[in-house]
């Protein structure tokens, strides 16, 4: 009956409720306005948080949405993580996930755009300090070892899967795989010129190699993690940016 007097007067919906002793906290949706009810049912304000808008609710509901996917998708496999296991790791209804998302495929592309910006933001970063390029700190950074994120390494690899599986993921794959081709082709042709050197390939070719290059180390890597040096990724790098005569096929 408290709680239907309480949240009866107030037009905001009710996020939730948690209860410890005679204090019950309502927080109230989108005010983030508390009030403490005491035992005799008496309610006065406790403290209040910044207003965010409608926007920003959406906005951190889909981000939450698509980190519990990417957690799921990465341990189970996009055929193996249901709605309702996404919704539930996230805190959230169905109704949440099917006002930000049509399907669990539109999940899985939002999922693959946002993972990709933050390589090309992580890239764009290194274009700031020309000095760093791939051969230095930056690339060591850029080319950091799966060891410490298998769960980065582990979804792209279901993005693999599903690109090959799923004709809309591979469209929004190919997209956003040819956006960060394009990007370490302009980082790799910036430190060749930055050594006086001549690629021996095309700037996109080289950013090809490194991207498979670093694909199947990494994939070596979290199944065999001795299996070769931390060094040899860089060491690669650096061997096509070699100063020798252009290759002739």
């Amino acid at each position: 009956m408290l709680l239907e007097s309480v949240a009866g007067s107030c037009p905001e919906a009710l996020k939730y409720v948690t209860v410890s002793g005679y204090i019950s906290q309502f927080e109230y949706w989108p005010t983030f306005r508390y009030v403490s009810v005491s035992h005799s049912g008496a309610m006065s304000p406790v403290t209040s948080r910044k207003r965010i808008s409608r926007e920003e609710s959406r906005a951190q509901t889909r981000q939450e949405l698509l980190m519990a996917a990417r957690e799921l998708f990465a341990r189970q496999g996009f055929e193996g993580a249901s709605i309702d296991q996404i919704t539930d790791a996230a805190g959230y209804t169905r109704g949440a996930f099917y006002s930000n998302f049509d399907t669990r495929e539109s999940l899985m592309i939002a999922l693959i755009e946002h993972c990709f910006a933050e390589d090309l933001a992580q890239l764009s970063r290194l274009g700031e300090r020309p000095e760093a390029g791939f051969s230095g700190e930056g690339f060591q950074a850029f080319s950091a070892s799966p060891d410490t994120d298998q769960t980065a390494h582990l979804i792209k690899m279901e993005f693999w899967m599903c690109a090959m599986r799923y004709p809309r993921i591979r469209a929004a794959y190919v997209q956003q795989q040819g956006q960060l081709r394009a990007a370490i082709a302009r980082q790799v042709e910036a430190q060749a010129q930055a050594l006086g050197l001549t690629l021996p390939v095309a700037a996109e070719d080289a950013a090809a190699v490194l991207i498979a290059l670093k694909n199947g180390l990494d994939t070596q890597k979290l199944i065999q993690p001795q299996a070769f040096a931390d060094g040899l990724y860089a060491t690669m790098f650096r061997q096509l940016l070699r100063p020798d005569p252009p290759l002739t096929p």
